[in-house]
């Protein structure tokens, strides 16, 4: 460099310092003095001794400027900053150059911010001379992006957030804010029935979520779309429905549970001195009895509307294994005799009772085989026996379900003395008939389904309905 700088007004004081700065570029700083520090100072003569911003570190400032010698100039260098200053009796101008092309050039390297959410944030601010146009493919926020990579990582993709313009006379710095990509929050909340209500919010583009969508909001994060998705979820993080069904909640619970009524057969023998023997075959009633019975409560949540026939037979997990069958009786036990009664009174009476099962065992009832006699009998009929004698008695039981029966056919004693029926006395030597039938089986030990309710539970953002269907369960105690 010549011992004049630009100028043969401003003199080299020293030598010019030069810093390496990232990207190729320099930084020249140059420290001059001039030649009359009386008057240099004034305003009339600070073109001379100021040269412009932006103005290459080569360029001669007047006509009385000198040009560098070769291989002296920097390529590019533009001045950056001018300052004054006295150092005893000398007037000091500094000159500070940087490296300022036509396209721009990263200042250093990337700024990167890790969030407690796992994404990064990415800045890079570039530089150029003043005027350089910003490059149209790095403005378009939301759109424009980088895929962005640390070390030996696999890269990621961040799309612009924001960019900022800082104008000076020498220069222009642009400033690019880049976002990555992803999971911005999840928020979970436990609703009723086992029920998970998960929002995920996703920065740019939607992530892929678990469960039914409900909701589906868009915002705003750092200038970029966010979109939020709630989907329901079950414990397991699994979806609430998932293969047209899912059991979501399991829990114990007391419940109503009404025990039928039983209506049996008994015998009672009546012996007076003489060794009279009678026997009172009656209906004995126990009356239902309802009670509070520990049950399984299962909540499913299903995209079907419907009550299957599985659903009856259930299985909730527990010990006992699938339920049997729903408990809903559609039929209840009945009682029947017929006969003769005392002075040839004949009778033949049903009676329905409703809320009772019956008990088949016919406790106190023994069977006659008797001697051949001249009585037969018929049933709707049907021959129940022939050639009886008195006091002949058998047994009649059924303990297939749904065909639940159980009777005493026989004939009285000769003498109309020694049998009575539900409080009737029978004619001498006559066939009778009392019979219990119907009703449902004894429930005591048996697993049942007790109810199954469906309702519809919500709607999903394509307006497909889901349904909460509730089973209850219980393998019934003893009563």
């Amino acid at each position: 460099m010549s011992i004049s700088h630009r100028t043969n007004r401003l003199k080299l004081v020293g030598t010019p310092n030069v810093e390496q700065l990232q990207n190729g570029r320099y930084q020249l700083t140059v420290s001059c003095t001039t030649i009359n520090r009386r008057e240099d100072w004034y305003s009339a003569n600070k073109s001379r001794i100021f040269p412009d911003f932006g103005s290459l570190q080569s360029a001669e400032m007047s006509i009385d400027g000198l040009a560098p010698r070769t291989g002296e100039a920097y390529a590019d260098m533009r001045l950056v900053s001018v300052q004054s200053s006295t150092q005893g009796e000398l007037y000091i101008v500094t000159l500070v150059y940087q490296t300022l092309g036509a396209t721009f050039v990263q200042v250093k390297d990337d700024t990167v911010i890790l969030q407690e959410n796992g994404l990064r944030t990415v800045s890079r601010k570039s530089i150029a001379k003043a005027g350089t146009d910003i490059p149209t493919d790095d403005k378009d926020i939301g759109v424009d992006y980088i895929d962005h990579q640390i070390d030996a990582e696999t890269a990621v993709r961040c799309f612009l957030s924001s960019y900022e313009i800082d104008d000076t006379d020498s220069y222009r710095e642009f400033t690019r804010t880049y976002i990555q990509a992803g999971t911005l929050s999840v928020s979970e909340s436990n609703e009723s029935e086992g029920v998970i209500k998960v929002t995920t919010t996703f920065l740019v583009t939607e992530g892929t979520t678990v469960g039914p969508v409900i909701a589906r909001t868009t915002g705003e994060f750092a200038g970029l779309k966010t979109i939020s998705v709630t989907t329901l979820q079950d414990s397991d993080g699994q979806s609430i429905v998932h293969g047209g069904a899912n059991t979501v909640h399991q829990y114990n619970r007391m419940v109503d549970f009404t025990y039928p009524g039983v209506v049996s057969i008994v015998g009672d023998v009546i012996t007076r001195t003489g060794s009279l023997v009678t026997n009172l075959y009656n209906f004995n009633l126990e009356p239902p009895v309802q009670a509070k019975i520990e049950s399984r409560v299962s909540v499913i949540f299903q995209t079907s509307a419907d009550i299957v026939a599985g659903d009856f037979t259930f299985n909730d997990g527990d010990a006992g294994g699938a339920a049997t069958a729903l408990w809903n009786p559609t039929e209840w036990a009945s009682t029947y005799m017929s006969g003769i009664a005392w002075n040839y009174s004949p009778f033949s009476e049903t009676k329905g009772l409703r809320g009772y099962r019956i008990n088949t065992a016919l406790d106190g009832v023994t069977e006659v085989a008797g001697a051949a006699g001249d009585n037969i009998y018929s049933h709707l009929g049907v021959v129940v026996f022939t050639a009886k004698s008195p006091l002949f008695l058998a047994k009649d039981i059924v303990t297939t379900p749904g065909s639940l029966k159980a009777c005493i056919n026989g004939v009285s004693d000769s003498t109309g003395r020694e049998t009575i029926v539900n409080g009737r006395r029978i004619f001498a030597s006559t066939p009778y008939r009392m019979e219990v039938s119907g009703g449902p089986t004894n429930p005591a030990g048996v697993k049942f389904t007790l109810d199954v309710d469906l309702r519809p539970a919500f709607s999903d953002v394509n307006g497909n309905t889901y349904y909460k269907k509730t089973i209850i369960t219980s393998t019934i105690p003893a009563q």
